[in-house]
């Protein structure tokens, strides 16, 4: 069968990609790529491409992208594509014409450039960026839009965990990286600053390092644990959800700053810890250190009898104890109670989908009670060295 009789059966969308495809050859055939640049060309906008054309001795060369002329006299140039010659999604055409050394003006060759965008990366840091060496691995996280990777010193590109303790000390960049449907990627970097082990003697002042606040500890058995509750992150009104917006927020009883000062701040679960679910893992208490799980509270209790002697220890305020003063909680963001009677400690220990294990402790008994509540609720916390 002749070839151009079966070219003629085909559908006419067919035809016309094909027709185009003839002319782009025949127009492009004497352009050729230094690289991966090739004509007609697609690229990233920003994206720097060298194109050649086979010299002529003595000529000289007019390069043009839609009209407008290119900085090169020879049979060579770079260009990058982010000038704005024509509409968005519009392709370039790149011209070139050959002059001879008698003035004399050659074939004027020339090919479609498409433009593909690159994406709006933005990488707001939701983690700490002032950190320990001593501190536990944690994840990375705000960089938009999702589904890119981290690169960098201590980091693990499959998991995205920053690890302090191989990351070496200083200023340690980290990139976030997307690339697009279209292959076009752009990235974001931020740095973390990676301070030595801030790790003191249990019994010592320790100082977070992301805020510059100090903290009694207590050794009890094998755990060294603050002394104190955490009061850490910028203060919101109770009116307010605290959410996944990268800024570590608290909640002051009565919504009176002055009880953060002495009673620490409340908070919610998934703002305790981090937006994740992993026990024992930093969240919100200060680098080398940790939200308990169940099983650390555990050894806490049995250290003074189990759960039903260990209340009346813990909340003793005679001696250099733990300290658990009856500081009150939130309920569901419009409840305040217990103040002056109870408190209710946070564990990173998840119970189902909605629900977390925690502890109460209150003055009128010794015992320690075991609590699931809803994850909305607002607690103190305490944190225990790694």
């Amino acid at each position: 069968m002749n070839v151009f009789a079966h070219i003629s059966r085909i559908s006419a969308g067919t035809k016309y990609v094909l027709s185009l495809l003839v002319v782009l050859m025949i127009l492009f055939s004497a352009f050729r790529a230094a690289g991966q640049a090739a004509m007609p060309d697609v690229v990233c906008a920003g994206a720097t491409k060298h194109y050649v054309v086979d010299p002529a001795p003595g000529s000289t060369y007019i390069w043009q992208v839609n009209g407008v002329i290119q900085l090169s006299t020879t049979n060579e140039i770079d260009i990058t594509w982010d000038l704005p010659y024509t509409p968005a999604g519009s392709p370039y055409t790149l011209t070139v014409q050959e002059k001879s050394a008698e003035g004399c003006f050659g074939e004027l060759k020339s090919g479609l450039v498409y433009i593909n965008a690159r994406p709006n990366v933005v990488f707001v840091p939701c983690f700490d960026t002032i950190t320990t060496a001593n501190a536990k691995p944690f994840k990375l996280r705000g960089g938009l839009p999702v589904g890119g990777s981290y690169s960098g010193t201590g980091v693990n590109t499959v998991t995205g965990i920053f690890d302090p303790g191989v990351a070496g000390m200083g200023m340690i960049p980290v990139t976030y990286t997307y690339t697009n449907v279209a292959g076009c990627a752009d990235s974001g970097i931020r740095r973390i600053h990676n301070l030595p082990s801030s790790a003191v003697a249990c019994g010592t002042l320790v100082t977070d390092v992301r805020d510059n606040k100090t903290y009694p500890t207590i050794q009890i058995g094998s755990q060294c644990w603050l002394a104190a509750n955490l009061n850490y992150g910028i203060i919101i009104q109770s009116s307010q959800v605290q959410v996944d917006n990268c800024i570590s927020e608290k909640y002051c009883y009565g919504n009176d700053p002055a009880n953060c000062t002495g009673l620490g701040g409340l908070y919610q679960w998934d703002e305790l810890m981090k937006f994740d679910n992993v026990p024992a893992s930093q969240g919100i208490c200060p680098p080398g250190w940790h939200v308990p799980d169940e099983t650390e509270w555990m050894v806490l209790f049995n250290f003074y009898g189990g759960n039903g002697l260990a209340g009346r220890p813990l909340q003793d305020t005679a001696g250099n104890g733990f300290l658990a003063l009856p500081g009150g909680v939130l309920y569901q963001d419009n409840t305040w109670s217990f103040m002056n009677t109870a408190t209710i400690f946070w564990s990173s220990a998840p119970a189902g989908p909605i629900k977390v294990i925690s502890h109460g402790m209150n003055i009128y008994d010794s015992s320690v009670s075991y609590y699931e509540s809803l994850k909305n609720n607002a607690f103190p916390v305490r944190c225990l060295r790694d």
